[in-house]
């Protein structure tokens, strides 16, 4: 049957599934940025309860902050500490009281994995 003719009957027409992909991708969006912010609070916690050093005000452990951000393409978690001395602790003495690179590399297969949960 080389000249066999082949018609298609849309039940749902292709605008729509292109409205529906639309709308998945938006919703994923939203999902993970929420997902980001529960993160956020997660990692700042743990930072502050774990972070190595002994504290001389509570000034440093005071000062760590996670948040979620978003923009058109892209979600981040970022932590952060907000006294001006946090770069020493995190790299000397080869990083024995380092906090914010730990913290994140624990918290990010857990992230990973809640993130590929949404897309099943």
């Amino acid at each position: 049957m080389p000249n066999a003719a082949v018609t298609l009957h849309w039940t749902v027409p292709p605008s729509a599934l292109q409205r529906g992909i639309g709308d998945y991708a938006v919703r994923l969006m939203n999902a993970v940025f929420d997902l980001a912010t529960y993160f956020a609070a997660r990692i700042e916690s743990y930072a502050k309860q774990n972070a190595p050093w002994t504290d001389r005000t509570g000034n440093a452990r005071q000062g760590l902050t996670a948040r979620s951000f978003r923009t058109a393409t892209a979600v981040s978690i970022i932590l952060w500490g907000a006294v001006s001395y946090q770069i020493w602790l995190e790299v000397k003495n080869a990083g024995r009281f380092a906090i914010i690179l730990p913290t994140l590399q624990a918290h990010y297969a857990p992230f990973m994995r809640a993130v590929e949960g949404l897309m099943r």
